[in-house]
């Protein structure tokens, strides 16, 4: 890709931004990277780190390793990064459908679904501890992303989160992570295409999917908490080439003008993009 247009498109988010006061992060990918902006700051992370998460489930299950697809029993209980145990609260998450089975067994493979498609912090906390914090881990770094993107803890455990142990990403990592399920290069296709099936039916749609036009196909995982606005999502137009698109907000704007900041930095993404490659926008 020419360096005039990412230079073009840099300047256009730069004007998108000017005046906000806050880290504001954003790749854009193709075949390789195409335009960035402080692509390697790190951010507290909020939901994105479940996009790791639903790697390394899938990793483990084509490398046969069997514990990873047992069925589970839901409990809100969980071993601290700090030592201790701590307790999630229902409160913090939007998955009252998993909730109402505490004590039921549930489906590994079911819980990666609602980890993505609603943003489930319970089923994240049920599928790390499952895997293992360091089975996440194996996964980042055979993907070469275990410093854009770090996974230290559960959500929820505020007591490691004290004492300094926490997750951050990066929109370099994200982007990266995303691509690498576009492409097949982390997984196999059978199990990309998976991955990509779970996160095209997610429904918090907010963010990069609400930048683009009615109807285009997109796959993506938003995080969000006070002060913090993050999205990646694969798109594909129909009359342009696919990409990737990784926004990282971390500023004091409140959490309906941080969706709507992402999904306008979607929009003239879009609009170059298509621009660019000759197709109407």
């Amino acid at each position: 890709m020419p360096t005039a247009f990412a230079d073009q498109l840099r300047d256009t988010w730069d004007a998108e931004l000017d005046g906000l006061a806050g880290r504001f992060s954003i790749v854009l990918r193709s075949a390789d990277v195409v335009a960035g902006r402080d692509a390697h700051t790190p951010h507290y992370p909020a939901s994105t780190i479940k996009l790791a998460v639903l790697g390394a489930v899938l990793a483990d299950r084509a490398s046969e390793l069997q514990d990873a697809f047992r069925r589970v029993v839901v409990h809100e209980r969980f071993d601290s990064a700090a030592g201790g145990t701590f307790v999630l609260q229902q409160a913090d998450d939007q998955d009252d459908q998993t909730w109402a089975r505490l004590g039921d067994e549930a489906d590994v493979l079911e819980l990666s679904e609602r980890m993505i498609t609603v943003s489930s912090n319970i089923a994240t906390d049920l599928l790390v501890e499952r895997l293992g914090l360091a089975s996440v881990r194996r996964f980042l770094v055979r993907a070469g992303l275990d410093g854009p993107i770090r996974v230290e803890r559960l959500i929820g455990d505020a007591a490691a989160e004290a004492a300094g142990i926490t997750n951050t990403v990066t929109a370099a990592g994200l982007a990266a992570l995303m691509s690498g399920f576009a492409d097949a290069t982390l997984l196999s296709r059978a199990d990309s295409d998976t991955a990509l099936g779970i996160l095209a039916r997610q429904e918090h749609r907010g963010m990069i999917p609400a930048g683009l036009p009615s109807g285009t196909w997109s796959a993506s995982k938003g995080g969000w908490v006070p002060g913090v606005n993050h999205d990646v999502a694969l798109v594909r137009p129909d009359s342009a080439p696919p990409y990737v698109l990784a926004v990282c907000t971390t500023s004091d704007l409140d959490h309906a003008d941080g969706q709507a900041l992402v999904a306008r930095l979607s929009t003239i993404t879009w609009e170059h993009w298509n621009r660019w490659h000759g197709s109407p926008s």
